[in-house]
């Protein structure tokens, strides 16, 4: 297009906005809804047509009549081939140049490439926005919620599946770099599992978080955000999920640093640390502790739930006072009275001297290091719960590995522009 041509364009698209505003400008008092929707309305149209013509002009230029082939030969130019594509303005009409390479008997488009054009011919804009949604709310919610919030572009549900699952395959391959710089205060790593419901059953989810504990942070955005906290889950094996969250962990510790290692007591989570995280204090989650104490005082009082209070309770102060070993020597000491109570302390003492060394809680706190894996347990929640566990959801495992990924990103960085992702997607 000539300067002369473009300047003619312009002129054309502004008389065509001015015309729409003579017509549709209110002579009489309106309320303020009718005006906002009314801008909005005349808005649109003129994006949309904006959209279009700078899109067709983009599309319309070609090199040569040869393109290069993905098999290795030359595609020869064939004619221009229409395609509606769904813009974040709305639906536009485009002639795109289409090649066919006799070699390989394959023709393409190759500008939907270089647009990043997707699923249901989507622009990367509108594919970044579906995934944002359907990272948060059930697919089928998704084109009602993009209708609602005034968009003109609505996928449908089996489209916006794809769309998402797309994005969240490029991020599974090429993971975001979290913002997060090498710390200036301790790191922390607290790993866990949550079921997640299937067509064949439940199904583990392991989850890791890492973060920088900050006992003044409160319980608000701010306070949240000087966490830093990092998001990593999977449904599949479980060691490269502890590598990767590991190496995360060691580019973000200060140099020589301890890092505080959370977990609940399953063998994949210590064998995993041992792995992957050499500088490191193990630490066993009090809370998961707190609630094999109930089942023993339950066990050790059945008939007074009052002693079985102030007998966890006394064990609790004892733990975070002096570590281990007053723990341990009451259930060496105790003589159940039947077979169900000696049941329990046969599970629990052989549970707690097998963790003893991870359960010197004086030290810990003496450290500055959290003793509670809250923040893996949050990440259980939200990661997964939040999404995973609707009302008759029932997932894949090949679906769900996608969104897991999307999720773990987004919480780790809201703010994260996937527009990319859904443009290297389409190389």
């Amino acid at each position: 297009m000539t300067p002369e041509e473009r300047e003619q364009k312009i002129r054309e698209i502004t008389e065509r906005l001015a015309e729409r505003l003579r017509e549709h400008w209110p002579d009489t008092s309106v309320p303020l809804p009718e005006i906002e929707a009314l801008v909005g309305r005349i808005g649109q149209d003129t994006l949309q047509e904006l959209t279009e013509e700078m899109l067709q002009e983009q599309v319309r230029r070609r090199d040569g009549n040869q393109v290069d082939c993905a098999c290795g030969g030359r595609a020869s130019f064939r004619g221009d081939y229409g395609l509606t594509v769904t813009t974040e303005h709305g639906r536009v009409r485009l002639w795109r140049a289409y090649y066919y390479c006799a070699a390989c008997r394959q023709g393409s488009c190759p500008v939907d490439r270089e647009l990043g054009v997707g699923p249901a011919a989507t622009t990367p804009v509108v594919q970044a926005k579906v995934t944002l949604l359907a990272a948060r709310v059930p697919y089928v919610q998704v084109p009602t919620l993009l209708s609602q919030l005034g968009l003109r572009f609505a996928p449908g549900i089996k489209s916006v599946e794809q769309i998402a699952q797309r994005l969240g395959a490029q991020l599974q391959t090429a993971p975001a770099v979290p913002p997060f710089p090498r710390a200036t205060r301790d790191v922390a790593i607290a790993a866990d599992g949550t079921m997640l419901p299937t067509r064949i059953g439940s199904r583990e989810v392991r989850c890791a978080v890492i973060y920088e504990p900050d006992w003044e942070a409160g319980r608000t955005l701010s306070g949240c955000q000087s966490l830093r906290k990092e998001y990593l889950a999977t449904t599949a094996s479980r060691d490269p999920l502890m590598a990767d969250a590991c190496a995360r962990v060691d580019r973000r510790r200060p140099r020589g640093a301890t890092v505080a290692a959370l977990g609940d007591g399953a063998d994949w989570i210590w064998e995993g640390y041992a792995k992957y995280l050499p500088h490191r204090v193990e630490i066993l989650d009090f809370y998961h502790v707190s609630e094999r104490l109930g089942q023993i005082a339950a066990a050790w009082h059945p008939e007074d739930p009052e002693a079985a209070v102030a007998w966890r309770e006394t064990q609790e102060k004892a733990l975070l006072r002096w570590g281990p070993r007053q723990l341990l020597n009451e259930l060496r000491c105790w003589e159940p009275k039947n077979a169900a109570a000696r049941e329990v302390r046969r599970q629990q003492l052989g549970y707690f001297e097998k963790q003893q060394e991870r359960m010197w809680y004086p030290t810990y706190l003496k450290l500055g290091f959290p003793i509670g894996s809250g923040a893996v347990e949050g990440a259980c929640k939200h990661l997964v719960g939040d999404r995973f566990k609707g009302a008759g959801m029932r997932w894949k495992l090949e679906t769900a590995e996608p969104l897991l990924h999307v999720r773990a990103a987004l919480l780790t960085t809201p703010t994260l522009d996937l527009r990319p992702y859904a443009l290297q997607a389409a190389a």
